[in-house]
């Protein structure tokens, strides 16, 4: 049964120790507006930032696109209740990684508030979509792709979970992660 107020269309719902992940609202859409027009925040999510104000119209496009292809989360904070970001566990829609006969999943993720940042909430939400889409889903493999090289901070969140590079693009600019089915049952169902 879908809900009428899910902008996600979808019903699932994860914790974590300190977050959950729920379907992501059309409401969550204003609380995000003033963090994308965050310089920084924009320029660590976007590859390619547009070069007008980031407006709810622009973000429901995004966030319809990534629901059409997957599953759509928010993520908030237990202790305060609050809206801190958005995860997208999303099917493969790249060419480059894809792999006839593969399940494969990717996953955009952005914590809004920059206070936030460097305090493993990224990695908890990340966890624990990877055991979703594994244990769940049933994938073969999950491959965070379009990772700029200097964006250190994503870099070292995807290696610390047993992430590996799989491919450079744009002359080693951007790259790809990717974790196997068997890479994933070793490290975390052992």
């Amino acid at each position: 049964m879908i809900q009428t107020n899910n902008f996600a269309c979808h019903n699932i719902h994860l914790e974590t120790e300190r977050l959950k992940l729920r379907p992501f609202k059309d409401a969550d859409f204003d609380i995000a507006i003033p963090f994308y027009r965050d310089p920084e925040f924009l320029s660590a999510i976007e590859e390619s930032p547009p070069d007008k104000p980031i407006t709810k119209e622009y973000l429901k496009k995004a966030g319809k696109f990534m629901r059409d292809s997957g599953f759509l989360f928010a993520i908030v904070e237990k202790a305060s209740g609050r809206t801190i970001g958005e995860v997208c566990l999303q099917w493969m829609n790249l060419d480059r990684a894809k792999i006839e006969g593969e399940k494969i999943m990717r996953l955009p993720i952005g914590i809004w508030d920059k206070t936030l940042w460097g305090k493993g909430y990224g990695k908890e939400v990340v966890r624990c979509l990877m055991a979703h889409a594994f244990e769940k889903l049933e994938i073969d493999r999950f491959c965070p792709v379009d990772v700029p090289v200097d964006n250190i901070r994503s870099r070292a969140l995807w290696q610390s979970l047993g992430l590996t590079i799989t491919r450079e693009v744009d002359d080693g600019e951007i790259l790809d992660y990717e974790i196997t089915r068997s890479e994933y049952e070793r490290i975390y169902l052992k």
